[in-house]
């Protein structure tokens, strides 16, 4: 039961919309659990238990919406609910394929940043044309993504001709290794830009600073000192450095320059 909690795909939408899509996946789901023949008999005597047919109710109703879910209601038998959807949404395509049409018509490479944004809308917009009816070949593919290059990079579009492709998915291989490529030329420009300077690596810078520190610090005078700490220590004895004190002028011995006395 705790498998039948979480759903295995999206809801049927209320008006449709994703009918062919829904369908698909509830026939496979049901087939997996050997429930197909509820939805599908081979004949008459293909008879199925009412566990089985309680089972198959409850997952087709589990990926109803709200909506539908109310309006089928009563519906207590997985075939007849099954063939009231079908009858009910089976020419959903006559609606989508215009629509559907309209994108693949307005689909461009120019307007997609990258490859796989780009295969991302192509796949979904093929898809939906094969499910309505309409398949596309490679060739379709290949044409629709090389007309769609913008002008100036029509030179590019011009070499991936010359290459022939004759499968998309080489087309679109190769154009996802030119992208990598390109990116990583980019990177090595914005890293260091035409005309600049290696800046220098860090540990080197590090390393050399503290070459130039121990150099000038090893650089001692006469008395063993390093330059600053020598003119510190002069200093400091010249402040210390006091005249002699003597008695005032006049009071002081004084002798006679020419008899000494």
């Amino acid at each position: 039961m705790t498998d039948l909690v979480k759903r295995e795909f999206d809801v049927l939408a209320s008006n449709g919309s994703n009918y062919l899509a829904w369908s698909l996946d509830a026939e496979i789901l049901l087939a997996s659990k050997d429930l197909f023949r509820t939805i599908k008999p081979k004949d008459d005597k293909d008879k199925t238990t009412p566990a089985e047919q309680a089972m198959a109710l409850h997952i087709l109703r589990h990926h109803l919406s709200t909506t539908l879910k109310n309006e089928y209601m009563t519906e207590r038998n997985p075939k007849v609910l099954w063939d009231l959807l079908h009858e009910r949404f089976e020419k959903i395509e006559i609606v989508l394929l215009p629509r559907v049409k309209r994108e693949w018509a307005n689909l461009r490479f120019q307007n997609l940043k990258t490859v796989e944004d780009y295969n991302t809308a192509l796949y979904g917009i093929t898809t939906r044309m094969k499910l309505c009816g309409l398949k596309l070949e490679d060739k379709d593919l290949i044409e629709k993504t090389l007309s769609t290059f913008h002008p100036k990079l029509a030179y590019i579009s011009r070499q991936y001709k010359k290459d022939n492709y004759k499968k998309y998915v080489d087309l679109s291989n190769a154009m996802q290794q030119d992208q990598g490529e390109d990116e990583t030329i980019m990177q090595n420009h914005l890293s260091r830009p035409t005309g600049t300077i290696a800046t220098p690596e860090a540990n080197a810078t590090s390393f050399k600073n503290k070459k130039d520190i121990k150099g000038k610090g090893s650089q001692k005078d006469s008395n063993g000192m390093a330059p600053k700490a020598n003119n510190f220590k002069k200093k400091e004895l010249k402040s210390k450095k006091k005249t002699p004190q003597g008695p005032k002028y006049g009071e002081q011995d004084q002798e006679c320059y020419r008899c000494g006395m």
